[in-house]
């Protein structure tokens, strides 16, 4: 009896894990992921307009508040910014949700084989440091556990659209908190049409990244619907009876 192979494999975790459908997640995931694209071009429509504004003042050091015109569009910007929060906290609570799905499923698919446990699904995104790289590392380990092969298996790379989509995501933070933290101190002409130009970088990176995300859900949904109906292993080939 080979004793390692016994302890290679822990199947407890899979104890309270029931496999259901992604599909309407997802579906509500890629719908909300659509309207934050619909709002980072708002944003940026608006950004655009309130910087060619102030790029037109002589003075870099002029008070904001003395730039002709500059209230009204001051107003449509950081309405559309607020407009972004409302849509990036609802899309952030059904994507985890959508998430955690999958890693419910997953645990199913491959029970012990994960390096996180599935309480992780939704910590790793808000305690810092660790959001840097645990969901991205939970969203490949979901990936091989719902990766199957055979005649009904998507053949799409995995880990390369999931570390593009990270890489970007992480871009797009870091320099929308920098732009941010520019735009909010700023009281002159010149700093804040430098943190406006940080903040319509940041919402380029963040359609792109949207975008992304959007065939991520897609894929890894399709994925384990496939898996879950025709029984599909990583090691097998042929649907199990």
């Amino acid at each position: 009896m080979n004793t390692s192979a016994t302890h290679a494999v822990d199947p407890s975790p899979a104890y309270l894990a029931v496999l259901r459908s992604p599909i309407g997640l997802g579906l509500a995931t890629s719908l909300l992921l659509g309207a934050v694209i619909v709002t980072d071009v708002l944003s940026l429509a608006s950004g655009a307009h309130l910087y060619d504004l102030l790029r037109g003042m002589p003075d870099a050091q002029a008070a904001l508040w003395t730039v002709p015109g500059v209230e009204e569009r001051l107003r449509y910007y950081n309405l559309s910014g607020q407009l972004q929060k409302v849509l990036y906290l609802s899309t952030g609570i059904v994507y985890i949700c959508w998430l955690y799905r999958l890693r419910d499923n997953a645990e199913v698919f491959a029970p012990g084989t994960h390096r996180r446990g599935r309480g992780w699904t939704g910590w790793s995104w808000l305690i810092p440091v660790v959001n840097l790289w645990f969901p991205r590392r939970i969203t490949l380990d979901i990936w091989e556990a719902s990766r199957s092969t055979g005649p009904h298996s998507p053949d799409r790379p995995g880990r390369g659209l999931i570390n593009l989509w990270w890489g970007l995501w992480l871009a797009q933070g870091f320099v929308a908190l920098g732009g941010g933290a520019v735009y909010d101190m700023a009281e002159s002409v010149g700093p804040t049409n430098e943190g406006l130009g940080l903040l319509m970088v940041a919402d380029v990176l963040d359609i792109v990244c949207a975008v992304l995300a959007v065939r991520l859900v897609r894929t890894l949904t399709h994925m384990q619907h496939i898996k879950a109906r025709y029984g599909l292993t990583a090691q097998e080939g042929e649907p199990r009876d």
